[in-house]
């Protein structure tokens, strides 16, 4: 198997582990891929694993705080409203979850 292939097994792998609710093999997916710099710390690819955790129930706070501690998600938000990206009700939710000050800082962001 060529390492092209075995490196986007491990991504779709780390999407369907956490569709299943296997939040602790998704994230160890994503640790790897991003050790091995098959991945990005980008706005895209974490939003999209942290979705992923989502749809299986087992929503990933780590992914979530890694976005906001980079500084994606007013990136996410700008990109959503361009039409680039689509984002679920959950991620809306998950920002309002956040203190005041927080929620202040990413609207001014966008």
């Amino acid at each position: 198997m060529s390492r092209f292939v075995r490196q986007f097994d491990i991504h779709t792998k780390a999407h369907q582990d956490f569709a299943r609710g296997n939040k602790f093999e998704g994230l160890k997916a994503v640790m790897y891929l991003l050790a091995n710099g098959i991945v990005k710390l980008n706005a895209r690819d974490l939003y999209e694993f942290w979705e992923s955790s989502v749809y299986g129930r087992n929503e990933s706070a780590e992914l979530f705080d890694t976005m906001l501690d980079k500084g994606h998600i007013p990136e996410i938000l700008r990109k959503a409203k361009s039409g680039e990206m689509v984002i679920i009700q959950d991620f809306i939710d998950a920002i309002d979850r956040l203190d005041e000050d927080t929620k202040l800082a990413i609207l001014r962001a966008v």
